[in-house]
């Protein structure tokens, strides 16, 4: 038995404050789609009562592993963390099928490689999700992959303290202009950034393979021994990062180490608003709203600092977005591998966006800006999806 992932799963005491807050729950009503239920799925089949099963498996597919379960939590039940374990007992256990197994883990490979993910998407193949779906099983993918931003020549203040900032891997493939933009944001505050090359895991952690997740911590932690701050512009990897302690806990060489590093990451909008050098900004009249990416609302509990620092620009006009850390059914690869559900949120969320009278969608995660993207190109919208860190460098004054 797993004694770890058990107590985990005793922690609930199936009170339902999670369900108004979980998306698949509000969708379909069911209760096996909603955080409880798969709890009681997983501390079912580990006291013996079900089977690690197909059943199982396809509940905890469903998940989109969002985590706004663990901010309406009052028992604080670790729901990442049984998602996590749950999905590794699920594959250690071989419960998918071999060609879905294989198709899921080509996925991860080109989403965790830049150069691959460059080359794909230059070379026009928009519809490659389509290839992948056949093998996992899915028979209609609504997921596009979209077009790369352009490079943007970047040149390296040496002046300054170090800040390393993870490049990522979908953030450096597809939105080397947002990195770029990072970047200068970070020197303009009076800091040098170096660039982490890598990948962090995070969405191998998600996917339950744990053991290759700790190796690329491992790498990562190599990379940044020097004690100086971690700045990421991704909601995904920051959550990930900051999880590395968890994550490295009975590595008896890479423990303590993990626990530094994790105290070290820091949110682009983290760093930013806790700089005392600000760029100074000219007026943007525009009318913006924020999503609240999951990870960086509920895994990483960061909700004022995006919006303090677009409240700063003048002339800007930042209107609430209803739902706004809501899902929006991106979730690393959840958009290709549950396109169903993943449209629904999609549709849910661009109603309220299309509500709120908004030019500008500000985000904080490579997943989000895709996804919602997306839906901006099939309604033929005006409305631009932005990173928040594009949004600053809009109103930078050179």
């Amino acid at each position: 038995m797993n004694a770890e992932l058990y107590e985990k799963t005793v922690r609930c005491i199936r009170c339902g404050f999670c369900l108004e807050a979980c998306p698949t729950f509000v969708i379909t009503g069911q209760e096996t789609e909603s955080p409880r239920g798969r709890i009681y799925l997983v501390r079912s089949a580990i006291e013996g009562e079900l089977q690690w099963n197909k059943e199982v498996e396809e509940h905890l597919d469903t998940c989109l592993g969002c985590r706004a379960c663990e901010t309406a939590c009052p028992s604080g039940v670790e729901y990442g963390s049984i998602l996590e374990m749950a999905r590794a007992e699920l594959n250690d256990r071989k419960v998918r099928p071999f060609l879905s197994r294989l198709a899921r883990g080509f996925l991860r490979k080109l989403l965790t490689t830049p150069h691959i993910l460059k080359l794909a998407t230059r070379t026009g193949i928009q519809k490659m999700p389509q290839l992948f779906a056949k093998l996992i099983g899915v028979k209609k993918v609504e997921a596009e992959m979209p077009r790369p931003q352009k490079a943007v020549a970047f040149r390296l203040s040496k002046s300054g303290n170090p800040v390393y900032f993870l490049e990522g891997c979908v953030m450096s493939a597809m939105f080397a202009e947002t990195n770029a933009n990072t970047k200068s944001l970070i020197g303009k505050c009076g800091d040098a950034p170096i660039s982490i090359p890598g990948c962090c895991g995070a969405l191998e952690l998600h996917d339950g393979r744990i053991k290759a997740a700790r190796a690329k911590a491992r790498k990562i932690i190599d990379t940044c021994a020097d004690g100086a701050p971690i700045v990421t512009n991704s909601a995904g990897c920051g959550s990930a990062m900051k999880e590395y302690d968890e994550l490295l806990k009975g590595d008896p060489i890479y423990a303590e180490r993990a626990a530094d590093f994790s105290r070290r990451v820091q949110d682009i909008s983290q760093y930013l608003c806790k700089s005392d050098q600000q760029p100074s900004q000219k007026p943007l009249p525009l009318k913006v709203a924020y999503h609240d990416a999951c990870h960086l609302a509920h895994g990483q509990r960061i909700r004022k600092e995006p919006r303090l620092l677009l409240e700063r620009i003048p002339s800007i006009q930042l209107v609430e977005l209803e739902e706004s850390d809501r899902c929006c059914g991106s979730a690393g690869i959840y958009d290709i591998t549950e396109p169903e559900l993943a449209r629904q949120l999609l549709d849910r969320k661009w109603k309220f966006i299309e509500e709120s009278g908004a030019e500008i969608i500000a985000t904080g995660n490579p997943g989000c800006l895709a996804w919602i993207a997306q839906a901006a190109r099939e309604k033929g919208s005006d409305i631009k999806v932005m990173h928040t860190v594009d949004v600053l460098a809009m109103a930078i004054k050179d």
